[in-house]
């Protein structure tokens, strides 16, 4: 039992090292660029080692109910309220945005998918190794695959990578937590959605960085 935990606890970190190599080199031109595409696909691969070995890691039905999770729903989503106007207030837009664009059901949509992968499968394989570790884990993973996103090429960034790394791993301690805590995926999921609502909702077209 504790050697097939490691193993699964080590598909959780591979899962790790092919979304970073993905960040990485996503935003070079071909032929460098096949690099990030062969990390997403084996991203992919890991993604479906950790679902054929533990199902509920993501597709369990108790993590899509809200049981136990409103208080932590209310907290997610304040916290993200927050975190969203700082950072529209540090790329000097209004807080409270003035219209919605095209691009925010995207942004949603974007927020929803990196909570599934990030809480669910990294996290959700990782804790059958070590719950609190599998939160840390799957923290790190998140802010390293966010920061990654501007190193190479060196992009232009408002605040450094490493301070874009320290944002989206302390938001990751919270929405892992909540995990653990209410066993659901909801207060993590609405939570990020809400916040990527917000940041971009002015929007009218993908950012730079959206493939």
């Amino acid at each position: 039992m504790i050697e097939k935990s490691k193993r699964i606890s080590f598909k959780s970190l591979a899962l790790t090292g092919a979304l970073w190599f993905f960040s990485l080199f996503i935003n070079f031109d071909f032929p460098i660029k096949t690099i990030a595409l062969f990390a997403l696909v084996m991203a992919g691969f890991w993604m479906h080692f950790i679902y054929r070995d533990i199902p509920g890691s993501v597709y369990s039905p108790s993590l899509w109910r809200f049981k136990k999770s409103f208080n932590w729903i209310f907290i997610a989503i304040i916290l993200s309220f927050m975190i969203a106007i700082y950072s529209r207030i540090e790329d000097g837009l209004p807080a409270i945005p003035s219209k919605i664009g095209a691009f925010v059901i995207v942004a949603v949509l974007i927020g929803f998918v990196e909570e599934v992968v990030f809480r669910g499968f990294v996290q959700g394989g990782a804790q059958q190794w070590n719950q609190k570790g599998a939160i840390v884990l799957a923290s790190v993973s998140h802010a390293g695959y966010k920061a990654l996103l501007f190193v190479f090429p060196l992009q232009h960034l408002n605040n450094s990578a490493l301070e874009l790394f320290g944002y989206t791993f302390l938001a990751g301690l919270v929405l892992g937590y909540s995990r653990h805590i209410t066993g659901s995926l909801w207060p993590a999921i609405l939570a990020h959605c809400f916040f990527d609502f917000w940041l971009y909702m002015e929007q009218s077209s993908a950012p730079w960085w959206v493939w």
